[in-house]
């Protein structure tokens, strides 16, 4: 086994910005402890926690890694370092670079588009909760016909079986997943091939499915998230 520093991984007890950064540690057998931040119902414990910097670093905000003298916040600089760390270390300079663009596009448009969409009414009071989820699901679908196109061209499924799991694999394997639970399926990737294999069978995909089988999580810490999953839910199905 690698030797490691003392390493502490602050955030919520929840899916959210986070979890794909666990699922890294633990697949690649990282002896880590798991600070899981408990929010109060109404999350009015949260700016006391905030003000606590060994719990949120030097940016007053979670994700944060304290990975022996490194303390990081930032989720995209957070998953650069672990890859830099547990990846491969013959990557040319070609393939780093579309492995970053896979992690930031899964992140900023799945991931956080998902999260935003959960939160939505209380980001935006007023909002239109059903024109949002339309216009979300039209977006997402987007996205993920592109991902297929560009992760074909690029032979992805080809060389995960040759490097270690990336955080590209953990944070595009979290979005599916989560695009999955916030649409209800009414966004699918099923017909997409690349990703609907890369979703089934990325070496990773065991070990994420397990740690959400061990413990249920929200996607986010939204106030009564299954109802705003309902609501979306019900759009989705011709609701009002």
């Amino acid at each position: 086994m690698a030797d490691y520093p003392e390493i502490t991984f602050n955030y919520f007890d929840l899916r959210g910005r986070g979890q794909f950064i666990r699922a890294m540690l633990e697949h690649h057998g990282v002896p880590f402890k798991d600070n899981r931040i408990v929010l109060a119902k109404d999350n009015s414990n949260w700016p006391e926690i905030r003000n606590k910097r060994l719990i949120t670093g030097d940016f007053q905000k979670i994700p944060f890694l304290h990975w022996g003298e490194f303390r990081l916040n930032e989720t995209l600089v957070i998953l650069e370092f672990l890859d830099k760390q547990l990846g491969p270390n013959d990557l040319d300079e070609t393939a780093w670079v579309q492995h970053r663009q896979v992690t930031s596009s899964a992140f900023l448009d799945l991931v956080v588009a998902c999260i935003n969409l959960i939160w939505s009414d209380i980001f935006h009071p007023g909002a239109n909760v059903p024109a949002t989820t339309a216009i979300l699901k039209r977006r997402i679908s987007m996205h993920l016909a592109t991902f297929n196109q560009t992760l074909t061209e690029w032979q992805w499924l080809d060389g995960l079986q040759d490097r270690p799991v990336m955080a590209s694999d953990a944070v595009l394997w979290e979005g599916l997943d989560m695009i999955r639970l916030t649409f209800d399926d009414h966004v699918s990737f099923e017909e997409l091939d690349v990703l609907a294999a890369f979703y089934d069978e990325s070496p990773g995909a065991s070990t994420f499915k397990r740690l959400l089988a061990e413990k249920h999580l929200n996607i986010t810490g939204r106030p009564g998230e299954p109802d705003a999953l309902a609501a979306i839910h019900g759009s989705l199905n011709g609701g009002v």
